[in-house]
């Protein structure tokens, strides 16, 4: 995945990423949610924001490990998520301050195809680990 700065400061380009609707995945964050519906759930795309190659990518690009707090999350459907189905993620990673936090606006699109399927908006606070040396 690369990670290139942006034209604003803080802001990083992420991307693009693969991220499949794997079904077995699909079950497992239905069945910590309790919902018993067959389709992927709506919050599903978050999962994909906690790959290792994405938070090694903000690791890199914010200078040090930090640990991301969940704020806010928003999603925006063109069409519903296929559970097998293969899509490209690609976004943008804002960090701002006071307080310290992360602004990741992303968008996946079928990787066969190309067709948007959803946007998603994710707000993460950020607390440095302890003993993090900052760059």
């Amino acid at each position: 995945m690369a990670e290139i700065a942006g034209d604003t400061p803080g802001e990083f380009i992420l991307g693009p990423i693969e991220a499949a609707a794997d079904p077995a995945e699909i079950a497992a964050f239905r069945a910590a949610l309790g919902s018993t519906a067959p389709e992927p759930p709506p919050t599903y795309p978050i999962v994909w924001l906690a790959r290792p190659a994405l938070r090694a990518a903000l690791d890199r690009a914010l200078g040090g490990r930090f640990l991301p707090i969940h704020e806010s999350q928003s999603f925006d459907y063109e069409r519903p998520l296929k559970a097998g189905g293969r899509y490209v993620l690609t976004g943008v990673a804002r960090r701002e301050s006071a307080p310290d936090r992360l602004i990741l606006t992303a968008e996946a699109q079928e990787a066969d195809g190309g067709a948007m399927a959803v946007r998603l908006r994710s707000v993460l606070r950020l607390v440095e680990i302890a003993g993090n040396e900052k760059k």
